[in-house]
């Protein structure tokens, strides 16, 4: 019995989070950070404010759980990209996609949350994860022969850097279309540029002259 009451509070803890999250991203979209309020949030959630702080103890932390809520399945589709079986310049390109598409997706949230400075907190916590999947595609990249030799720990961090700017690009463009170019020419860029058959059409190609 115990097991199971555990397994109920879990439940209703999960989806009393799902309502303050919805909450959350419908108050911070009509008011934006600084109008976002724990009343404000509590009454869309159509529950009491000492309620709400049963589970965020302040504004800071619900817009830490707001962030983090909407970076979890982004990092899921990226894990998951890694764990996939596909070459690694398919596996880039992929998660390269799920950045836009998700990107845009939330673009008014990101753009938000960017205010508050809480976007530099998402990437200090997701930075990790993030190096760790680079640096495991462009490992199995030069054991599969798709990339020529080199460290995969430093060209992680090199995709990395370019990694945050296409979330800056997403946050500040009110158009998608610069940020999507900017997708097709790091794709270019990374998956093309290390491609290690690239390297021997162009070494075939200058032998030939």
């Amino acid at each position: 019995m115990p097991r199971l009451s555990q397994a109920r509070k879990k439940l209703l803890t999960t989806m009393m989070k799902e309502s303050i999250f919805e909450a959350a991203t419908s108050v911070l979209r009509e008011y934006g950070v600084d109008g976002t309020t724990m009343n404000r949030v509590a009454e869309a959630a159509e529950m009491a404010k000492s309620s709400l702080y049963d589970y965020f103890s302040s504004k800071d932390d619900l817009l830490e759980f707001v962030s983090d809520r909407l970076v979890a399945p982004f990092m899921e589709a990226v894990e998951e990209t890694v764990r996939a079986n596909l070459l690694a310049p398919q596996k880039l390109e992929r998660v390269l996609r799920i950045a836009f598409d998700s990107g845009t997706k939330h673009k008014a949230i990101i753009r938000l949350l960017a205010q508050s400075g809480e976007e530099h907190q998402v990437k200090q916590r997701t930075r990790p994860r993030i190096l760790e999947a680079f640096t495991a595609i462009f490992a199995q990249g030069i054991q599969e022969g798709s990339f020529h030799p080199h460290n995969p720990a430093h060209t992680g961090r090199m995709l990395l850097g370019a990694f945050s700017e296409l979330f800056e690009l997403l946050a500040s463009s009110d158009s998608e279309g610069a940020a999507n170019e900017y997708v097709a020419a790091l794709i270019d860029a990374v998956v093309h540029g290390l491609s290690i058959h690239v390297q021997e059409r162009a070494a075939a190609e200058a032998s030939s002259r």
